[in-house]
Order: structure tokens, then C-alpha cells, then sequence
């Protein structure tokens, strides 16, 4: 289960959230909300890459800061720029060394999958936009996280990606949240639709109870 508890952040002078709190079981959720309402920013919080300025953000009651609880978590967002220096190969290879575990052969058959093999050898900053998604997508995958986040995941890619999407969507074992400006277009997934604004909402509902309540005990 991912919880926020109570988290606050801001970019310069603009508040993004506020003590916002809140608690995802669902297996699949699907957050939406418009360009800039701040849904990449709940997903890097969410894997635990930028720190609230107040508040925790946990998994299976964990604070994601930790790096036991980041081992839990995999993330493609735009923000998480990759180096380009590097090719796709020696990235992959990489990362699954950071996991500590042989996780090559499970970027073997996503890179199949997402058909990315043909680029192996060439350097991330050589990559077209939608090849880069596909790495995006298969470094989240690739050390097999219990938590997927997943930052417009269908920009980019070709029919061929969209259908593996699909099936990552629908089958993954482990909890995948979604953040989209849209509706996804894959078809009737089961997904728990959760606008961003609503979340937002509710959780300033409920502090606001909390503190009205505590201030009538003391009264």
C-alpha cells in the first residue's frame, strides 16, 4: 500500500500540495489531472526522488526515502532524465548492478518485448523520443518492482509498444499507478480512476475536520 502522511511541497513560491494525505490499495490506478496540477511530482515522491519538504511518503510501511523501500519501486517519468552518455546496453547492465541482483535477463526479454534489441549497442542521447520512452519503461520494469509508477506512459510509443503496455497494465503482479492529462486508450482496463483534484480535495476535507474536532476537545 502506498500512503502519503501529511505531505507538503513547493517548487519556488508555488504550493504544490499541502499536508496532503492519502492511502492507494487498488492494484491499478489510474491519477489524471491537467499538464502541471503537479502528477509527476506525486509520482517522484511517490519513489521517494524528491523529499516532501513535511510529511512521509511510505510503501508496504516503508519511508520510500529508504534504499530498502526504493528496491520496491520502479519509475518512468519524464523527469528522470537518463544519462546519454552511456548506450543501452551499459545502462541496463548498470542498473541491475545498483539493484545488487541478476536482473539482465529480465531487461533481455522487456528490450524483445519492446522491441529495442536493435539499439543495444547505440547511446541513449542517440535515441529517437520514442525509443527513449521504451527504455524509460524497461529500466522501471526491470528489476521486477513491487510498486510500477508510470508518468504518461503511451507518449511516444508505436502500436506495437502500446499493445506491451497493455499487457504490463493488465498483468503486472506488482501495484501499478498511472499518471495521465488523459484517459488511457487501451481498451476497458480495470483501473481505479482517481482524479488528482479530487485527491487534493479530500485530503483538505479531512484535515480540515481534524483540526476542527481538535480545537472543539480543547475548547
Amino acid at each position: 500500500m502506498l500512503e502519503f502522511n501529511q505531505v507538503c511541497h513547493h517548487y519556488d513560491n508555488a504550493v504544490i500540495f499541502r499536508k496532503l494525505s492519502f492511502a492507494i490499495e487498488a492494484p491499478r490506478v489510474l491519477i489524471t489531472g491537467a499538464n502541471g496540477s503537479g502528477k509527476t511530482t506525486l509520482l517522484l515522491l511517490a519513489a521517494g526522488l524528491i523529499k516532501p519538504l513535511a510529511g512521509q511518503v511510505s510503501f508496504k510501511q516503508q519511508d520510500v526515502l529508504q534504499p530498502q523501500a526504493k528496491r520496491l519501486i520502479g519509475i518512468s517519468a519524464n523527469k528522470v532524465e537518463l544519462p546519454v552518455f552511456m548506450t543501452v546496453q551499459e545502462l541496463l547492465q548498470f542498473q541491475s548492478l545498483q539493484f545488487a541482483g541478476d536482473h539482465d535477463e529480465t531487461a533481455v526479454d522487456w528490450t524483445a518485448e519492446f522491441g529495442l534489441t536493435p539499439f543495444m549497442r547505440t547511446k541513449v542521447g542517440d535515441l529517437s523520443l520514442g525509443n527513449y520512452k521504451k527504455l524509460s519503461l524497461i529500466m522501471a520494469l526491470q528489476h521486477q518492482p513491487e510498486l510500477l509508477l508510470l508518468d504518461e506512459p503511451s507518449n511516444g510509443l508505436d502500436e506495437q509498444s502500446r499493445a506491451v503496455l497493455t499487457r504490463v497494465l493488465t498483468h503486472y503482479p506488482g501495484q501499478v499507478i498511472v499518471a495521465s492529462h488523459e484517459p488511457l486508450s487501451a481498451g476497458d482496463l480495470p483501473m481505479l480512476h482517481l482524479p488528482l483534484a479530487d485527491l487534493i480535495a479530500n485530503s483538505e476535507a479531512a484535515a480540515f475536520e481534524s483540526t476542527k474536532d481538535g480545537a472543539s476537545k480543547t475548547a
